[in-house]
């Protein structure tokens, strides 16, 4: 596998940085939180992000730095009615929990996020791509402890 772009589903033109990887993993726990999906990967928090709405399926780019806020009253042209979102979001929410139930295992807690982080860095500067992007996937994939992940990347590596 070749370096250019192998890890672009989870880090958009960004190298795997400590600090890339953490921005990337609490913004995934964001999105999930708010009920967003990425259709690509972290581009940073000022760069348009392609996501997905999962109240009504709209797809279109959001700035990371407007979604991390609080909960805008309004989504975007044609979603649900703002008095119908907070309801829509805790039916949706019920489907996230605190345990990692995926076949390969997410790193939920701040010793096992700051050892996967290491690890992946180490991966991409031995150009392991593939040990690399199995790494990314468990600090960045798809996950219903998306929430506690973004927590322990918080702990793992706070921001001064």
């Amino acid at each position: 596998m070749a370096e250019s772009g192998y890890l672009d589903q989870y880090l958009h033109e960004l190298p795997p940085s400590t600090r890339n990887v953490t921005s990337a993993a609490m913004a995934v726990a964001r999105l999930s939180e708010l009920d967003w999906a990425p259709r690509g990967g972290y581009p940073g928090s000022d760069v348009l992000w392609p996501v997905r709405c999962l109240l009504c399926g709209w797809e279109g780019l959001r700035f990371y730095s407007h979604l991390r806020r609080a909960r805008p009253k309004g989504r975007h042209a044609g979603c649900v009615p703002a008095s119908e979102i907070a309801d829509r979001l805790d039916q949706l929410r019920q489907g996230l929990t605190g345990t990692c139930p995926c076949e390969q295992p997410h790193a939920v807690t701040a010793e096992a996020f700051q050892e996967t982080a290491l690890l992946l860095g180490s991966a991409h500067a031995d150009e392991a791509w593939d040990q690399a992007l199995a790494l990314a996937e468990s600090l960045m994939g798809s996950c219903p402890a998306a929430g506690r992940r973004g927590r322990a990347a918080q702990r793992a590596f706070p921001r001064t």
